[in-house]
């Protein structure tokens, strides 16, 4: 346990541990609740520095960690100086780095100060959980941005679940980006002497049981007519066939592009009785 002790702070006398030569004094500050007293050394030119900096908590996490799940920005930026990349990118026992923690905790600017930093955007956890599912799934949609702009991958983890589906579960409306459609025709086909051109569009809206509104590969929007029993996803992708008429091209609908989705792998923890396995395990 570090001792007590006060020490005068840009004029104001502040309470700090006695000790604070190693991370693992910063990590109990922070742990304390004394995030700011760790900063407060870190920015003071004659107190020590750490050297030991992956050293972690007994969960794994470092103080870059434990800083940057609390959101305390400040201290990050004091911390990301001395640390190389492989603590940057350190995992705890969970699998979560700093980068993952901040993006589940909601603190945006500290995910965009470590991504400058080079945190690895898509490191995964044993089971396939990166930053963007996490922000995914704990509704932070800014992060979710952020993150994809850096490259984030968003393939399914090992339940075969997509950042999307996580969100979708929990009650956000977080979709995915819209896919860039090619704006040439996938094929054109003769009809009655009319030559029909087959492009892919994206669902906008579903306005009816029977209509639809699509997004044309040049912007345009269209509603364009379906069978009642075909079910199509907002944001997925269709097929529609384009027809130039005297008063301009008709469009109709050719049906949905699947989407290839990764099967459900086993059960994780098979040990366990039926009423005790998550809500998402595929033997529920």
């Amino acid at each position: 346990m570090l001792g007590r002790s006060w020490r005068l702070f840009g004029g104001s006398l502040r309470s700090f541990s006695s000790v604070v030569a190693s991370s693992a004094d910063l990590i109990a500050l922070i742990k304390e609740g004394q995030a700011d007293v760790a900063l407060d050394f870190l920015e003071d030119d004659s107190s020590p520095r750490p050297d030991d900096w992956d050293t972690t908590d007994a969960y794994g996490s470092t103080a870059l960690t434990l800083a940057s799940r609390g959101g305390h920005l400040a201290l990050c930026r004091a911390i990301l100086p001395h640390v190389p990349p492989s603590v940057l990118n350190q995992a705890n026992m969970f699998g979560s780095t700093a980068l993952m923690c901040a993006s589940a905790s909601g603190h945006g600017e500290i995910c965009r100060t470590l991504l400058a930093a080079g945190a690895d955007v898509n490191v995964k956890t044993r089971y396939g959980s990166t930053a963007l599912s996490k922000a995914a799934e704990a509704g932070h949609a800014s992060i979710v941005d952020q993150l994809l702009a850096r490259g984030a991958d968003a393939s399914p983890n090992v339940m075969g679940k997509t950042p999307w589906d996580l969100a979708a579960e929990k009650g956000h409306a977080i979709l995915p980006p819209s896919p860039q459609l090619d704006s040439t025709p996938i094929d054109r086909v003769e009809v009655d002497d009319e030559v029909v051109e087959v492009l892919l569009a994206r669902v906008t809206r579903i306005l009816s049981a029977t209509h639809v509104e699509c997004q044309l590969p040049d912007g345009e929007a269209v509603v364009v007519t379906k069978p009642d029993t075909v079910m199509v996803p907002v944001n997925g992708q269709v097929e529609l066939g384009r027809m130039e008429e005297e008063g301009g091209a008709t469009y109709h609908f050719n049906g949905v592009v699947s989407r290839h989705r990764q099967p459900k792998q086993r059960c994780l923890h098979p040990r366990r009785s039926y009423d005790k396995k998550c809500v998402d395990c595929p033997e529920r």
